[in-house]
């Protein structure tokens, strides 16, 4: 019997792994094919019924069986709750739309005294390109210690991405001159053309669409103009007034926010509306002085937001802005460049290439839901010694705020990888040939992202002892690992106890 059951979010919940012979999930014994569970799309065999819970913040799926793909299919717009990154010559900080610290990176290209400007996210969010006084680089989430050098340059002003992801545009001096110019390539390689050959220094942040750039020109009188990559043909971008370019682009290439106002002695911004491909109507926002984008800007996943970099800090504000939030003030060094990382597009986490294996015992998906929410939030995969003594239960008078229970129970684990919002990078808490036999995992029901993992080993059909104290629950048996939200083992020799709050957050001992 194929199941197609629709979800619309993920809840916080604790998943229990643990050996087989303890209670397995409700439902029929024979095996069902793998369904559609909302934006979870599933193939292989499932033992028992598929658990599908929706709580007032999230939905989780939960199911076990031998599972051959496991794929998440975005629907609707998505919500913005990803990750923006900025640069600030010393690091590259990526930040919460609520302006919570995410990450730090210092991402090495082996060259001494490196510093970082202007970050800029690929399409699918699988890169950040950025550049140094050596040259153009990207990093990626899964590796943000390393920088690969894309071009070898000096005295590098400002890079942008086309729309699509294939070319780059950048200004730089070229050899022998004095002012900055600016060039294009395709982003994997080729002959790189020039676009301006004149006495003052030029600049591009933004493309209009995949054949042209804008480019600000030094010039007095002149602005900004729009150039064909292709051809160098030449159009004026209106209005005309120095300082005054596009630094970011809604995607459908209607809207366009610029670095300062028309009229900048009584506003801050302004955003362009697109008309034809060649008239572009202006409207001015904000206070002046302090909220511009005169330092980059970007788009959120849902295309209503700006993300500005300008003199008051980095700063959110409508897509025709009213207001202005900063969510990270400019400290010693300004924050050079701004941009908001892509919703997760359409990803395979069991299957072939999948980003968890390609085969799995049960999965557990969290997605957020509500007024203004859309996204995956959190995807856990096991694989076991003999699939078919894989299941997985919950209880299901456990709904409200705080920790939900999932009790997973298989022979042997050979496998147990979780990933969490906002970079999805997989963490792996056991081996194939490792002894453990079940897990407890929390997920926060306020923003569905793994908390903790706790991996343990129990005798055959026996599980840890789990008491509720209050809010709180205390694990205590043979444990193996504890693992955080952000991947790291917080008990590597093993524990007899661990307390799990509220939210699911762990404390060993």
């Amino acid at each position: 019997m194929k199941t197609a059951i629709q979800i619309s979010s993920l809840a916080l919940g604790i998943v229990l792994l643990a050996g087989c012979g303890g209670s397995s999930s409700s439902g029929v014994s024979t095996p069902e094919e793998g369904g559609s569970f909302g934006q979870i799309d599933t193939r292989g065999q499932i033992n028992g019924t598929p658990i599908v819970r929706d709580l007032s913040r999230i939905t989780t799926v939960a199911l076990a069986g031998t599972l051959t793909d496991a794929t998440y299919r975005p629907q609707g717009t998505p919500d913005n709750d990803t990750a923006i990154a900025f640069a600030n010559y010393s690091t590259i900080e990526t930040l919460s739309p609520s302006g919570e610290s995410i990450e730090t990176w210092r991402p090495s290209s082996g060259v001494a005294n490196e510093s970082y400007r202007y970050p800029v996210w690929t399409l699918d969010g699988s890169r950040l390109y950025y550049f140094t006084p050596s040259g153009i680089y990207y990093t990626t989430p899964a590796a943000p210690t390393v920088g690969t050098q894309l071009i070898a340059l000096t005295d590098v002003g400002l890079i942008c991405l086309s729309p699509d992801g294939t070319k780059i545009c950048y200004s730089r001096i070229p050899g022998g001159e004095t002012d900055y110019e600016v060039f294009v390539r395709d982003v994997a390689g080729g002959a790189t053309k020039r676009l301006t050959n004149n006495a003052e220094s030029d600049a591009s942040y933004c493309w209009i669409d995949n054949d042209r750039v804008a480019i600000l020109y030094g010039a007095s009188g002149v602005g900004t103009k729009l150039v064909n990559v292709s051809t160098l043909a030449t159009v004026p971008y209106d209005p005309i007034k120095d300082g005054l370019t596009p630094v970011a682009r809604t995607p459908d290439g209607v809207h366009f926010l610029n670095s300062i106002a028309k009229n900048d002695a009584t506003y801050g911004l302004s955003v362009s509306q697109k008309v034809t491909d060649t008239l572009y109507g202006t409207a001015d926002f904000l206070q002046p002085n302090s909220y511009n984008a005169n330092l980059g800007g970007s788009i959120s996943p849902d295309g209503k937001v700006w993300a500005c970099s300008g003199t008051a800090g980095l700063f959110l504000t409508e897509l025709q802005p009213q207001s202005a939030r900063v969510i990270r003030i400019h400290g010693t060094s300004a924050s050079f460049g701004v941009s908001w990382l892509p919703a997760l597009g359409v990803t395979r986490f069991v299957g072939a290439s999948g980003k968890l294996g390609s085969t799995s015992a049960g999965i557990v998906a969290t997605r957020r839901t509500g007024p203004g929410r859309n996204g995956l939030s959190s995807f856990v995969s096991w694989d076991c010694q003999t699939r078919s003594t894989s299941t997985v239960s919950d209880d299901p008078a456990d709904l409200g705020t705080g920790a939900k229970t999932y009790t997973i129970e298989a022979d042997r684990l050979t496998a147990l990888k979780y990933i969490n919002k906002p970079f999805f990078n997989a963490v792996n808490t056991v081996s194939a040939s490792g002894t453990a036999n079940g897990a407890i995992v929390s997920l926060d029901t306020e923003n569905g992202v793994v908390q903790s993992i706790v991996v343990f080993q129990e005798t055959r059909g026996a599980k840890p002892s789990v008491q509720k104290q209050g809010g709180r629950r205390v694990i205590e048996g043979s444990i193996l690992s504890v693992w955080d939200a952000k991947g790291k083992d917080l008990a590597p020799q093993g524990a007899t106890r661990v307390t799990l709050d509220e939210n699911g957050l762990p404390t060993v001992g």
